[in-house]
């Protein structure tokens, strides 16, 4: 996207502003690099006119710093999580926010004086309040409520009273532990939405300028912020050890190297705010610090915004689950090369029907190069389920690469953090329908899968009209109401407008078809 010229000038000259002072630093105090005149030919009073370009370089320099800030700081907010008292005691009365002592009473939250013990920053996503955070802020919202604090400069009404606006209390449309994202709802209005850049326009140096709630200190309206500049990209989280000391298997996908990594400052509180370019707009959500006791903390984390982040803030906008992509192979690293080798094929997944072999090596997706597995695995996992996508594919024997379009299936998550969303997953007359490649792996491998659809009962609930009928997790569906399934939508769409028994055909194993009759409910 093309950038007004003025914005592009300013981003050149931060960048110039550092030249010209390393520069002087380099020649003795002279940016241009030219030997310094006895000082009996200067002006006592004037400065040289290359110091003076150089205060120039760098003032403009700030004040790009200062318009990207300005922009964008009136949609970060501040959010605090609050345990729910055990015995359904009001959250909004009592807020717990500091621990009574002899000398410190109980204070409410909305005295400035009152500190979180819980804190984390959001995104104001759209002028009707929908905010982004980081799953890991939220939590689980069924033990938790939420409030958050909104800046005096974000727009619409103001308390006089205060210079600031809140707390609102909010509630959780959707989080997902699987890209740590979620998205809260306040009851606002007229607030002023993050402009949203790309973080694949990111290179190691970018300026970059984090906004946040370090320290809770943004609940007077302010968002904090720090500047530094993108040390790296498509990092991995660091990995996160167990009560017993042994490192967790990951589950998270920014464990898999999708992360920005910067030396801006993140302070405690600043996981869910936001990382801005020069022009002020959000290319990625900080999430977590690299830290090692008794050592400084060099190293933040954010979440990229690009084009598959922004299709999960949308899912979760609208309260649902996001689902994401299972290609159906085991890669391996190629030895000696680049590529992710195939080992293995399921049958009936999304590669077996692309027409993808073992032996076969991918070495690239919708002309993204694929340098191994991990990197493989990452883009399949980070694509939405039902995606269609095109692989470049090496196959022995052939000289030439070939193109293979697949489209995928569902990636089954059983992670020990659960997600949350307030859309429940569609079910009919007590059935759910959904991906085979969403069974559990024993399931689906007992089951089979044919290569003519991938639709397959995921669960069954007890006494329900299609448990009556004799439907069981694990069995594949063939056929709804006369019309052939293919896809979970196929199911649905064909059974929405029935009202009395319909019959089902479905297989158990392959090759084993059996017809059943659901009455109504």
């Amino acid at each position: 996207m093309n950038q007004p010229r003025s914005i592009r000038r300013h981003g050149l000259l931060a960048r110039a502003c550092l030249a010209a002072v390393a520069l002087a630093a380099l020649s003795g105090g002279t940016p241009n690099g030219l030997a310094q005149q006895p000082v009996a030919q200067q002006p006592a009073a004037q400065p040289p006119a290359a110091a003076q370009d150089a205060v120039r370089l760098m003032r403009a320099a700030e004040q790009t710093v200062e318009r990207a800030i300005e922009r964008a700081a009136p949609s970060v907010v501040a959010l605090a999580r609050v345990r729910r008292e055990e015995g359904g005691r009001d959250a909004a009365v009592d807020f717990n926010f500091n621990l009574p002592g002899v000398q410190r009473p109980l204070l409410e939250a909305t005295r400035p004086e009152a500190v979180p013990t819980e804190f984390g920053s959001g995104v104001i996503l759209s002028a009707d309040g929908a905010i982004l955070t980081c799953y890991h802020v939220v939590d689980d919202p069924r033990a938790n409520d939420y409030y958050v604090w909104i800046g005096s400069d974000a727009g619409g009404a103001v308390d006089s009273a205060r210079d600031r606006r809140g707390p609102y209390p909010a509630r959780v449309l959707a989080g997902d532990p699987w890209t740590d994202l979620a998205v809260l709802q306040i009851e606002a209005a007229d607030l002023p939405a993050m402009p949203m850049g790309d973080a694949s326009e990111l290179r190691r140096g970018s300026f970059v300028v984090s906004l946040g709630n370090p320290y809770a200190t943004a609940r007077d309206g302010q968002a904090s912020a720090s500047w530094g500049i993108v040390s790296n990209l498509q990092r991995a989280a660091p990995p996160q050890p167990t009560l017993a000391g042994e490192l967790a298997r990951p589950e998270s996908l920014q464990e898999f190297g999708t992360l920005i990594q910067t030396d801006a400052r993140l302070n405690l509180g600043s996981s869910g705010g936001a990382l801005v370019n020069l022009q002020g707009e959000m290319v990625g959500l900080t999430t977590s610090l690299a830290a090692v006791a008794g050592y400084e903390q060099p190293a933040g984390y954010a979440i990229p915004i690009d084009p598959a982040t922004l299709a999960t803030i949308a899912e979760l906008r609208s309260g649902r689950a996001p689902a994401f992509g299972f290609l159906g192979v085991e890669p391996m690293d190629l030895p000696g090369g680049r590529g992710a080798l195939i080992r293995r094929v399921v049958p009936g997944m999304a590669a077996d029907r692309a027409g993808i072999r073992s032996g076969d090596i991918v070495v690239g997706i919708d002309g993204q190069p694929i340098t191994d597995a991990e990197v493989l695995f990452r883009e399949m996992s980070r694509r939405p389920a039902d995606a269609e996508v095109q692989l470049e594919v090496v196959s022995p024997g052939r000289a030439e690469r070939r193109t293979l379009t697949a489209r995928l299936g569902k990636k089954r998550l059983a992670l020990s953090r659960p997600g949350y969303s307030q859309v429940p997953e569609p079910s009919w007359r007590g059935m759910q329908v959904d991906f085979a490649s969403a069974l559990p792996p024993g399931r689906l491998l007992r089951s089979g899968v044919g290569r003519n659809g991938e639709a397959a009962v995921l669960r069954v609930d007890p006494d329900s009209p299609a448990w009556r009928a004799g439907v069981r997790p694990g069995q594949l569906l063939v056929e709804a109401a006369g019309e052939a399934v293919v896809r979970p939508e196929d199911f649905y769409a064909a059974v929405a407008q029935q009202e009395g028994v319909v019959q089902l055909r479905l297989e158990q194993r392959l090759g084993v078809p059996v017809t059943v009759t659901v009455a109504a409910e």
